[in-house]
């Protein structure tokens, strides 16, 4: 994973939780708390963190995982160069985001592994995605797509359903409540 995720997640944990919760999460997984934005780092790293602040919070690493893919959406969005005002839905936004914005992050962080998204039904009131992953962050991705609702201001009901055993393959199912 890229360092730009590590960064953001250090900021998540000191915003939402503070500086002695992110401190000895760090303590407790002897990290060294430096990352470099586009240097490659194994996600086993962002898990370890994220198993040290389940323990030190009480809260579920699924539940921090989707939690960091809320808080990140709007920090990775705004650090690609692109135009999303003439997007104004999650669903559009989704769309998008595997036939331009991936291709477009790849420029950016070209040692990036993306996931791979494959659209299985959309309308302009659900989407139906697979998402495949070998990191298996299908929570992240469940966090992303409720941050990216809440930045259009829409009400939408996601489904996550674990189609293997790993995680590395997650159907989404979306749909407009307004």
């Amino acid at each position: 994973m890229m360092g730009i995720v590590f960064i953001e997640f250090i900021n998540i944990v000191n915003t939402n939780f503070g500086n002695d919760i992110c401190n000895a999460m760090i303590k407790k997984t002897k990290d060294n708390k430096k990352y470099i934005k586009n240097y490659n780092y194994s996600h086993h790293r962002l898990l370890k963190l994220m198993n040290a602040l389940s323990e030190l919070t009480k809260i579920s690493v699924n539940d921090l995982l989707i939690l960091m893919g809320q808080k990140v959406f709007l920090p990775f969005v705004t650090s690609l160069p692109i135009e999303i005002m003439r997007i104004d839905n999650t669903i559009d936004f989704i769309v998008y985001l595997e036939t331009y914005i991936h291709n477009e992050a790849k420029k950016l962080y070209p040692k990036a592994k993306m996931p791979k998204i494959v659209l299985v039904f959309i309308s302009s009131n659900e989407l139906i995605m697979d998402y495949f992953s070998p990191r298996c962050m299908g929570h992240v991705c469940f966090g992303l797509i409720k941050g990216c609702a809440e930045y259009f201001d829409e009400d939408i009901d996601v489904k996550m359903q674990l189609m293997d055993d790993s995680g590395s393959h997650v159907r989404f199912k979306l749909n407009k409540l307004k």
